[in-house]
């Protein structure tokens, strides 16, 4: 038996036995891989708001951080054709945070619909809408399924994009909606509907009346203040403020947040950080106090701010150096 076991030709076949064996296990893992996780090429995760409010409830700051799975941790081996920045809502507008998150075999935009001709998903496949409630300091979270909130509207449209960046309110209603383009299986047209926040399905866009509303008739748009920051690396708007490619966060541990709201510095460190002014119009006391905070004690935000004529009470261009200058000068356009 030692001298079977001892021959070359009996060791060569345990070998190979062990080879194919181990071939057999490697091919099996990679189908099973295919199947849960490879084949889907439009893939982003979920992600959740981690958020604070501060100055006396006027402003809020708030990143997003991707919630970790052994699905989101596997996925990360899979190129994906979807980008976070375009394919997802991730923003907080009109009381709203909001995240779309989706696994897909295919891309679902518009120029796609002929591969993508599906408002029931494929096995393994999901498209989901989570929504988070500001609640005083907490948030409601609930989650929508888009190809089920479709279907229930119209069995023969078909889910295409969700618009990005907005949570829109319907002024005559205080209802919040989310755009959503749909694609007719039997029409071939594309056409922008609603997702009503509190009703959970899909309406028509007969049903929902949104007032445009222009945010660049302020102070914001109509002096230079805005350039000034983009300049130091701050985007500045009507409604909040982010930090852009410029703005060396290393610096943040030298400026004012640091000091005096540490919860806030660690969260404008965190991916898609932003900083959304809260109350309804734009204050001039509020964009100071902030923006002030993304600086070294002492900084003087308001210097050389330019009030063209046109928007000064006297019909004459005045170069300020103080938030109370700009409050003594400035006059909102019509």
């Amino acid at each position: 038996m030692n001298k079977l076991i001892k021959h070359p030709y009996f060791l060569t076949g345990l070998v190979l036995i062990a080879s194919l064996i181990g071939w057999y296990i490697f091919q099996e893992n990679e189908k099973k891989f295919q199947e849960e996780y490879g084949q889907f090429t439009y893939y982003v995760p979920e992600y959740e708001p981690r958020f604070k409010i501060f100055e006396n409830g006027n402003a809020l700051a708030y990143h997003w951080s991707v919630i970790h799975s052994e699905e989101q941790e596997q996925m990360s081996k899979v190129k994906s054709y979807a980008s976070v920045k375009f394919d997802v809502i991730m923003y907080f507008e009109n009381g709203y945070f909001a995240n779309s998150f989706m696994k897909l075999k295919d891309n679902p935009s518009r120029e796609n619909v002929e591969k993508f001709n599906r408002n029931i998903p494929e096995k393994g496949e999901y498209w989901r809408l989570a929504i988070y409630k500001l609640n005083g300091q907490k948030l409601d979270k609930k989650e929508l399924d888009i190809f089920k909130l479709v279907r229930s509207y119209n069995k023969d449209l078909i889910p295409s994009e969700l618009n990005s960046k907005v949570v829109l309110l319907d002024y005559s209603t205080q209802k919040k909606y989310i755009p959503i383009l749909l694609h007719h299986r039997i029409e071939k047209t594309n056409r922008v509907y609603y997702i009503d926040l509190k009703e959970d399905k899909v309406v028509h866009a007969d049903e929902v009346h949104i007032q445009k509303m222009t945010d660049n008739n302020n102070f914001v748009y109509q002096t230079n203040l805005s350039d000034n920051l983009e300049r130091k690396g701050i985007t500045l708007f009507s409604k909040g403020l982010y930090l852009g490619e410029t703005y060396l966060k290393k610096n943040l541990g030298k400026t004012l947040l640091a000091q005096k709201y540490p919860e806030i510095y660690k969260i404008m460190q965190g991916e898609y950080a932003r900083v959304t002014f809260l109350n309804r119009e734009t204050n001039v006391e509020l964009v100071k106090n902030v923006t002030e905070l993304f600086f070294p004690p002492g900084t003087n935000v308001f210097e050389n701010v330019t009030i063209p004529a046109e928007y000064s009470v006297d019909g004459q261009e005045h170069v300020i150096n103080s938030a109370e200058e700009l409050q003594k000068y400035y006059k909102e356009g019509e």
